[in-house]
C-alpha cells in the first residue's frame, strides 16, 4: 500500500508535515502537530481523504493543532482577567517552527488555516 504525507510549503520554513499522535494505548490524549522534518510527519494511506472514516478523523487536524481547550496542545492562549490581554503561546515544535517564521504568533497560525495542504508521496523505505 502506497503511503502519503499532508503537507504544505510555507514562504519561510519551506515544506510542513502534519504529525498525528495515537495515544490510545496508554489512555491520554491523541496529539497533533506539524514539522519539517519528513521523519516525523504521519504516513497516511494513499486515498485516505476518500475513505469516510479516515477522513473525518483527519480532516480537522489543523484544528485540533491549534485548539486552545486542548491541555496537552502545543498552543494556548492565556487570558490577563485583570488587564484583558489574550496572549497565544506555543511550545514543542509549534514552537521551533514558528521561531524560525518570522511571523506573529496569529500570522504563524493564519498561514497554517489558510495553507493548501496537499497529499505528496512519502518514499518507501528500501530493505537490502
Amino acid at each position: 500500500m502506497s503511503e502519503v504525507f499532508v503537507s504544505a510549503v510555507h514562504p519561510s520554513l519551506g515544506r510542513l508535515y502534519w504529525v498525528f499522535t495515537s495515544n490510545a494505548d496508554c489512555n491520554a490524549p491523541d496529539h497533533y502537530t506539524l514539522t519539517d522534518w519528513s521523519e516525523l510527519a504521519t504516513r497516511f494511506p494513499k486515498g485516505w481523504r476518500d475513505h469516510d472514516y479516515l477522513h473525518w478523523l483527519y480532516k480537522s487536524h489543523i484544528y485540533k493543532v491549534f485548539d486552545p481547550d486542548d491541555g496537552y496542545s502545543d498552543y494556548e492562549v492565556v487570558d490577563d482577567e485583570e488587564n484583558e490581554i489574550h496572549e497565544q503561546r506555543l511550545s514543542g515544535l509549534l514552537a521551533g517552527l514558528h521561531a524560525k517564521s518570522g511571523q506573529t504568533v496569529e500570522d504563524f497560525r493564519l498561514w497554517m488555516f489558510r495553507a493548501s495542504w496537499v497529499d505528496v508521496p512519502a518514499l518507501q523505505a528500501v530493505e537490502s
